[in-house]
């Protein structure tokens, strides 16, 4: 098993994964959100994408040189410690997902909420997985438990936002 890695690295992903789960748990409904509500949503939805940039540059520094090729080498290496197979590919998921959440919260910032629903659902499903994937890869053991629990969390906390924001229908 490598060094684990830098702390700062660790708690900038950690603090981005607890922003994340609590715009998760305070996102607002569209019948019932208020301007501040939806502001501060907005807010700690925001500061989980700044924290995950700050992450990946902290990983970059602390663990990697900035070195891509390091990084490439780290994924591949601890791949395949736990799946056998020795592929660092997983490093261009990490930043397709970093420029998605990065464009979503920039699309939320310039235009109504509600135009970035399907951006925000891919990347609601593209943190579980990155979540659980990045737990069961690189996190200790007792890490995979918490982390397929958090990942449930995340999807049955959507599954009632969803029902939360169902239209109503009306009796005309």
């Amino acid at each position: 098993m490598s060094d684990p890695a830098h702390p700062l690295t660790l708690w900038l992903a950690r603090g981005s994964m607890a922003c994340y789960a609590l715009a998760v748990l305070m996102a607002p409904s569209q019948q019932k959100s208020s301007a501040r509500g939806f502001r501060n949503w907005r807010a700690v939805w925001s500061a989980a994408c700044v924290l995950l940039v700050v992450h990946v540059l902290a990983a970059f520094h602390f663990e990697h040189g900035w070195s891509h090729s390091a990084a490439w080498n780290h994924t591949s290496e601890q791949t395949a410690r736990v799946t056998g197979i020795v592929w660092g590919g997983g490093l261009y998921f990490n930043y397709a997902f970093l420029i998605l959440w990065i464009v979503d919260v920039a699309v939320l910032w310039r235009s109504n909420p509600q135009t970035t629903s399907l951006l925000r659902r891919l990347t609601d499903l593209t943190c579980i997985f990155m979540v659980v994937n990045a737990t069961v890869i690189f996190g200790p053991s007792g890490w995979i438990w918490p982390a397929i629990a958090f990942g449930l969390l995340l999807v049955l906390s959507d599954r009632k936002h969803r029902l939360r924001n169902r239209e109503v229908p009306s009796n005309d």
